[in-house]
């Protein structure tokens, strides 16, 4: 009898024990989904502001703006999107360089130096929430008026 229960007990440690490890992996495999697609939807997104900048450059403005696939390629929508539980922004901005320097281009400032037709910061942030908690991807790039 007491040999029974031994066995019971240590059998009832095993199962609750391969619960756990499963739960804890099935979690872990969500989590990485998502920070998978969080990833993929950003690099799509910085993919078509580079699609847009090489058609038109001169076409971009400063503002917040989503992708959006029309017949002709990839536009420009402002605001944010919402895909599924993930959002997601390309946030365009304007750029100032130093008034003077000894070099062929002058450094990028915050402010007090002249407007630079040619470049604009881009930075494209997904965001959504992981176990209760909101996470967010961003990626930073200069995008130029290259032709």
């Amino acid at each position: 009898m007491v040999e029974v229960m031994i066995a019971v007990a240590l059998l009832m440690v095993v199962a609750i024990g391969s619960l756990s490890a499963n739960s804890l992996a099935t979690g872990t495999i969500v989590i990485n989904q998502q920070r998978s697609r969080a990833n993929f939807l950003a690099r799509e997104a910085m993919e078509a502001l580079m699609s847009v900048r090489a058609k038109s450059f001169t076409s971009l403005a400063a503002g917040g703006f989503h992708p959006v696939m029309t017949e002709d390629g990839w536009t420009l929508t402002p605001g944010i999107e919402t895909i599924g539980e993930f959002t997601r922004i390309i946030t365009l901005s304007n750029v100032m360089r130093q008034l003077s320097c000894d070099e062929e281009v002058c450094a990028i400032v915050e402010g007090g130096g002249v407007f630079d037709e040619g470049t604009m910061k881009a930075r494209v942030t997904v965001t959504w929430n992981e176990v209760g908690r909101d996470k967010s991807y961003f990626y930073d790039t200069l995008i130029t008026y290259w032709r």
